[in-house]
């Protein structure tokens, strides 16, 4: 357990190095294990808008949707996280995840911006 915490940790924090510097570095997913792919993808959000969260955020639950039948095709899956597709999305970016999704045969998902209340 501890270990794993600490390849976690490591891997955000190296991740996190990955999003600084030149602005050319582009942060992809390492998917040499669920914690470590989990990690990269937490990096990947930071300093990302809103709107572009939820494009990736929808984009990684339609490749975990993938080849899903019914409900019980979902049971004890993580399926808004990218453990579960990591092999799939292995060494992508953000960029290539969401045009990976546009591929993807099956429901169609839309994020819709709600107006606040009381406008």
């Amino acid at each position: 357990m501890l270990r794993s915490l600490l390849a976690l940790v490591v891997t955000a924090a190296l991740a996190g190095c990955a999003t600084g510097g030149s602005g050319g570095d582009v942060v992809r997913i390492d998917a040499t294990s669920a914690e470590t792919a989990k990690a990269s993808y937490h990096a990947m959000m930071v300093g990302r808008s809103e709107a572009q969260q939820q494009r990736l955020a929808l984009a990684v639950l339609l490749l975990n949707l993938e080849g899903v039948n019914s409900a019980y095709d979902l049971v004890g899956d993580d399926h808004g996280s990218v453990g579960p597709i990591r092999n799939k999305v292995a060494g992508l970016s953000a960029d290539e995840i969401i045009a990976l999704s546009a591929k993807v045969k099956g429901p169609r998902i839309e994020a819709v911006q709600v107006a606040p209340a009381g406008r």
